[in-house]
């Protein structure tokens, strides 16, 4: 018999590394399961956990009821982590999970306990960083097996039912753990309790202080050109992920030092991503990441977060830029929110899964011969541009993109204009696709992705001018203000009226961002609820998540059921939500001139000045904040309405400015700091332009307002 020892190497040997991310939506299997079994999670909200409570194992939700029956039975944890739009934990499932003969060994060894990570990312963060560390790699499905202390003794990722892929099969691997921990109890133990020590002392690892300077910047960008694809864009081989945030890193840094080179980098991905199957060419979105190099062949799950970050860095690109591309991926893009993840109540939901009738992709893959039946004579063309043949590039199957020889095809066409026959052509493909058997979605509405798509929808409105997308944002943050917070709480995660529990640090940080975004956006007298609302999330954030050393923890102290308190200094698949609270720390002090908010950034931003030095690259988030500390403080008040004031806010808007901050008011009677002593003439507008607090005389239109800009450093 293979010992646990052995079985660890394996899970080592053949384990995924984090860029694998297993992943898949549970919904899928769902839908077909007659309900033999019933379970513990029949209760809960997550449609992932649903998904899951007709298997025969005997799942239960993370909480009291469980951990208790752990140790009142003395039994390990079976603790699985997953998410709705997760592939691989939805192929674990069909093999694993719904096998009755797997399901009696799991409920006479272990308590198990489904955990849907985008719920409790506390519990994802945490054994997420066990996982790496015992197996080198980590990703979804998570598989941990932990002690009744809920300390891990091993861990893992997808396991098969029997040995493939060069991975120990799932039946072995749980037969000889629930072996093991009744024969060898105190190894395991004294195992579990050293590799908690080694762990938690990472985790609750202090950098130390050091200057804050830009050098961190100039590292990072160095290190991360070092892996960038010069060919096809992008960071790495395969597979390859948007990485959004590093890639605004990179527009802002050619635009501080002078070097294109970045600014080159940056559009090659940009423009790959545009261009390739990664993006849906018919419904707008982009799916999570591309398995293969060329940005071809996607992981077709469409996340909001993924999208909802993609929005500001093709907004920059646009500023920077001007392409006509650019434009076409943000309305793309917010189209597809709106009209797809959008609920009535003006929440978006969080994901949708890559599978339909059991198959990855299969609602967003054409043949050849489809289009000719749907198109007739436009077919050809269409087939030119979208790169579509009768072998296919995907399993047969076509996915769209297109390339420099779609370019051509444009130029080559001779019916007339091309866009209005592509609009044509498209909408027919997207009737026939709306037949088809649709992927599932999780529509729970998760307020930190809630809060970066208020952010992406007020950059393309100020990018578009389309008042879709100021409405949407607007009506979002109704939604939040009116329902998710409340009792002085925020809640994290809300699906048919019922709310989590628990208060997260990611929902205040990504939301009060939103809420900046919306205040610089929204034109009415208004617009100082917006300002008003972040400051009463940003005072309870630092009341609940800001120690006094200066970091800021994920979740707030003393939570009983988690073995150490989360931080996150790195970004990871979304931004540090620490780094995002000392940006918007820093910009709402230079809004409403509170100190406190100053003290607090500033203090934050030293504690993790050591590990920026040191990891530079992989704290991308952090060094916008430290940029914006550094740099010169760009701000532009504007009081008064009307036309003139419109053309200088599309002014300011049309260009790359990354740090400054923008207010309006109609009449300058705010209580803001910005307006004291500031009014319209006689009706007319004033554009204030100050740097460093040093003003400029106000300029009433806007060849006045471009002359006083020119004369900014």
């Amino acid at each position: 018999m293979i010992g646990l020892a052995a079985l660890l190497v394996i899970v080592v040997i053949g384990g995924s590394s984090r860029s694998d991310r297993f992943e898949e939506e549970n919904m899928s299997s769902s839908t077909a399961k007659k309900f033999k079994y019933t379970n513990h999670l029949a209760g809960e909200s997550s449609p992932y956990l649903l998904s899951h409570a007709h298997n025969p194992v005997d799942w239960y939700p993370w909480g009291d009821d469980a951990l208790r029956k752990a140790k009142e039975l003395d039994r390990p944890i079976f603790l699985s982590i997953g998410y709705a739009s997760c592939h691989w934990c939805h192929v674990m499932e069909r093999e694993s999970f719904e096998n009755e003969q797997i399901a009696k060994i799991l409920n006479e060894n272990y308590i198990c306990i489904k955990v849907d990570r985008e719920q409790r990312p506390d519990l994802d963060h945490i054994y997420m960083a066990f996982t790496t560390a015992m197996t080198g790699g980590g990703g979804w499905p998570m598989s941990v097996f932990l002690t009744p202390d809920l300390k891990p003794f091993f861990t893992g990722t997808y396991f098969p039912v029997e040995d493939r892929y060069g991975r120990p099969g799932f039946r072995k691997v749980i037969t000889e753990i629930a072996r093991a921990y009744g024969e060898e109890r105190g190894d395991i133990v004294s195992s579990a309790d050293s590799i908690y020590e080694t762990v938690a002392h990472y985790l609750n690892h202090q950098g130390g202080e050091v200057p804050l300077t830009r050098k961190p910047i100039a590292d990072a960008t160095a290190a991360l050109m070092q892996g960038f694809d010069q060919t096809y864009g992008g960071f790495g081989q395969q597979p390859k992920f948007p990485h959004a945030p590093e890639l605004s890193l990179f527009l802002r840094y050619s635009r501080q030092s002078g070097d294109l080179s970045y600014l080159q980098a940056a559009e090659k991905a940009l423009t790959g991503m545009a261009n390739g199957g990664i993006r849906d060419h018919l419904g707008g979105g982009f799916a999570r990441y591309s398995v293969d190099r060329k940005w071809l062949v996607p992981h077709f799950e469409k996340m909001l977060y993924d999208n909802a970050m993609l929005v500001p860095v093709y907004c920059e690109a646009y500023q920077i830029t001007g392409k006509p591309l650019y434009l076409d991926v943000i309305r793309s893009t917010l189209d597809y929110i709106i009209y797809e993840m959008t609920d009535k109540s003006g929440g978006f939901y969080s994901a949708l899964d890559a599978d339909s009738e059991g198959e990855e992709g299969k609602f967003y893959v054409w043949s050849a011969d489809e289009i000719r039946s749907l198109l007739g004579d436009d077919a050809s063309t269409f087939m030119q541009y979208y790169n579509v043949t009768d072998g296919g590039n995907f399993e047969g199957h076509n996915i769209l993109n297109v390339d420099q020889n779609s370019e051509r095809v444009r130029q080559q066409y001779t019916g007339g204009d091309f866009d209005e026959y592509l609009a044509r052509t498209k909408s027919k493909l997207l009737a026939a696709r709306a037949e088809r058997v649709r992927p599932l979605t999780d529509d729970k509405i998760l307020t930190s992705w809630n809060g970066l798509t208020l952010s992406a929808l007020c950059r393309g409105f100020q990018i578009t001018g389309d008042r879709r997308y100021l409405d949407a944002a607007i009506n979002n943050a109704a939604f939040v203000r009116d329902n998710l917070w409340h009792d002085g709480r925020l809640t994290h995660a809300y699906r048919s009226g019922v709310h989590s529990n628990g208060q997260f640090l990611e929902d205040y940080a990504y939301y009060i961002q939103g809420l900046l975004d919306l205040f610089e956006s929204d034109t009415s007298e208004h617009n100082t609820e917006w300002l008003n609302f972040a400051r009463a999330l940003t005072d309870k954030a630092v009341d609940r998540f800001l120690d006094s050393d200066g970091t800021f923890y994920l979740r707030e102290a003393n939570q009983s059921d988690l073995i150490v308190r989360p931080k996150e200094e790195a970004d990871g698949a979304q931004p540090a939500p620490g780094s995002i609270m000392i940006t918007n720390l820093l910009k709402l002090n230079r809004l409403t001139d509170e100190k406190s908010y100053l003290d607090a950034g500033e203090k934050a931003l030293r504690q993790i000045s050591g590990e920026m030095n040191r990891h530079a690259q992989s704290m991308t988030t952090a060094l916008f904040a430290l940029d914006y500390y550094l740099s010169d403080k760009l701000e532009i008040v504007l009081v008064g309405n009307g036309p003139a004031r419109d053309s200088i806010l599309g002014d300011i808007h049309r260009r790359f400015l990354p740090n400054r901050i923008v207010a309006m008011s109609t009449n300058g009677d705010s209580n803001l700091p910005l307006f004291e002593g500031r009014h319209a003439t006689n009706g007319a507008v004033n554009a204030y332009i100050c740097v460093n607090s040093a003003c400029r005389l106000p300029a009433s239109n806007l060849e006045d307002f471009r002359t006083r800009m020119s004369e900014v450093p």
